[in-house]
């Protein structure tokens, strides 16, 4: 067990007045610090924990907040130097007018967090519209870029692959690595929508340049399906949520439209639901009931993602990451799209899968690689009805 109450007291988005005591009591029943520290790192939340603690003297002991303290200035020097080596990139990107938009971690540190060291990410992930792909790539090897898992820095005239679900590469270069995605939703399908998501792009001021950004809409719909995708399993991915929400001037209705074409209701209701469930009055309650799924599909989200444990944050094997593309197929009922998205999803292409599995192309051992995408749903039930957490 790990103070899970304490984490989410440290996540809230805004600032709640009287809250000194709670943190005080929640802080002072922690035992075993050094597990609590490890298991704020996992859920990305070790930043947040110390801009809460730092402001309630005697919460943890002074060894305790020093750890924190010196994780904090880690990850701001990380996110300083990273959005310095971002510039040269999103500058060439807005002199070509190439459609690129920033998400996600690296959004939403400059979008929705009063300091940047408070959203740790990785990497830098980019939608990209997939029209653009070509002279994004193009971009990429004047500036000298090499693809993950390449020798040598992306070939100037080369296309490569198109991108779709089953591509989306990683591009480095010194600190910097940049992930590319192709649909402002993340579905293993294009959106129906797109377009509109496109025209209405603003800007977010990164230094001294702009970067592309998707509606704010956009983003919340993205990362309500995102989070669910990884079953939930990152805490920050919840407070990214909630923090969104809470943005003034969101259009809820434009939400609530995006999340009814889309057919994605379940996911992004689910998404806001458990956001609202860890941090009362963070997400409006009249959206929340426009999008409430029918009973059947309502149901299957709590069995799937039970709301008591991942408020919890008890750890579970997490769901296959298309989990959210198959719901919304569900709502969709279209047999055709569904057959050929399944088809897709489980016998993806051979280079895909080697490239995603770590196994050569022309192996044997890549047929067991699809058996396991096959068996992998059913696996996945069976452990859970035996550790249900």
């Amino acid at each position: 067990m790990y103070p899970s109450h304490l984490f989410v007291l440290c996540c809230r988005p805004g600032s709640e007045p009287g809250g000194d005591g709670e943190t005080l009591r929640l802080a002072g029943a922690v035992r075993d610090w050094d597990g609590a520290l490890e298991k704020a790192g996992r859920e990305g939340i070790a930043p947040l924990l110390y801009w809460t603690l730092r402001e309630v003297p005697g919460a943890v002991p002074g060894s305790v907040l020093e750890s924190l303290r010196l994780a904090f200035l880690r990850n701001l020097a990380r996110a300083t130097h990273i959005y310095r080596e971002l510039e040269v990139f999103l500058e060439s990107l807005r002199r070509s007018g190439l459609r690129a938009a920033l998400t996600k971690g690296g959004r939403l540190a400059l979008d929705v967090y009063p300091d940047i060291a408070l959203r740790p990410f990785w990497d830098v992930d980019l939608i990209v519209h997939p029209a653009d792909w070509a002279g994004v790539r193009r971009l990429l090897a004047g500036l000298g870029f090499v693809e993950a898992g390449g020798a040598a820095p992306v070939a100037a005239g080369a296309a490569g692959p198109a991108l779709d679900w089953t591509y989306s590469p990683y591009f480095k270069k010194g600190p910097l690595f940049l992930e590319f995605h192709a649909h402002p939703l993340g579905l293993h399908f294009p959106t129906r929508g797109e377009d509109g998501f496109w025209s209405s792009a603003g800007r977010l001021q990164v230094r001294g340049t702009e970067a592309m950004v998707l509606p704010a809409e956009n983003e919340l719909c993205y990362l309500c399906v995102h989070a669910q995708q990884h079953s939930y399993d990152r805490l920050i991915w919840l407070a990214d949520i909630a923090r969104l929400a809470g943005r003034p001037g969101l259009d809820w209705d434009w939400v609530c439209r995006i999340a009814r074409d889309e057919r994605i209701r379940g996911p992004v209701f689910y998404g806001l639901h458990l956001a609202a469930t860890l941090w009362p009055g963070s997400v409006p309650a009249g959206p929340r009931d426009d999008l409430r799924p029918g009973p059947v599909e309502s149901a299957g989200l709590r069995l799937l993602w039970p709301e008591a444990s991942t408020a919890a944050r008890r750890d579970a094997m997490p769901w296959p990451y298309y989990m959210p593309s198959i719901i919304s197929l569900w709502e969709r009922r279209d047999l055709g799209l569904a057959a050929r998205t399944i088809g897709q999803i489980f016998f993806p292409p051979r280079d895909w899968l080697a490239a995603a599995t770590g196994v050569a192309a022309d192996s044997p051992r890549l047929y067991g690689r699809y058996i396991e995408r096959l068996l992998r749903p059913a696996l996945t039930a069976a452990r859970r009805l035996v550790d249900p957490r």
